[in-house]
């Protein structure tokens, strides 16, 4: 890593694995429902989540007509070290193991029709 690089800038181009539910993949649609691999920085990005928590979500924006990225109950990881310490610096603590995916998007209808 150059000394002047800051862990997010040294995971950029690095692939992780996304780990789906064997039951099937409930993404609606997001990258995990087509992708076993992403690329850090050209699919997917390392953010801070609520709750302090740290969640990948996809670069482009949700489909026209759908709210924001949520959890579609994949995980993503990677053994390589380099993305342990970039959570780590997005939660100020130490971390080893897979983090959300949040790639799922509704449109407001669906999204309002499932707590109706």
């Amino acid at each position: 890593m150059n000394i002047n690089q800051s862990p997010l800038e040294a995971v950029q181009g690095k692939l992780v694995w996304v780990y789906d539910c064997s039951l099937g993949n409930s993404s609606n649609g997001g990258l995990s429902s087509y992708c076993q691999r992403l690329e850090i920085g050209k699919d997917i990005e390392l953010v801070k989540g609520n709750l302090g928590s740290c969640i990948a979500r996809p670069i482009e924006k949700p489909p026209e007509g759908h709210i924001g990225w949520m959890s579609g109950g994949c995980y993503i990881s990677s053994h390589d070290s380099r993305f342990s310490e970039a959570v780590e610096h997005i939660l100020g603590h130490r971390f080893y193991g897979a983090i959300p995916l949040h790639d799922r998007s509704e449109t407001q209808e669906l999204y309002d029709s499932m707590w109706n």
